[in-house]
């Protein structure tokens, strides 16, 4: 079976996806509000999912170097 690229897998990929939304999205008051209200979550809740993915990013990118 083929090895996936970089592309192919979700473990590298959602890291770095979050960590750039969090990195260049400016999230309003009333969209910041709806997300936490879809997800079920506190902000700070929402905020330690984008910390431990900004640290997945950076964990995989020194992997990778």
């Amino acid at each position: 079976m083929a090895r996936k690229t970089l592309w192919e897998q979700d473990a590298v990929q959602f890291p770095r996806l979050l960590a750039e939304i969090m990195a260049t999205v400016e999230i309003n008051d009333s969209a910041w509000r709806e997300l936490c209200e879809s997800m079920d979550l506190s902000g700070d809740e929402i905020l330690q999912i984008f910390d431990r993915a900004q640290r997945e990013w950076e964990r995989l990118l020194g992997n990778s170097r």
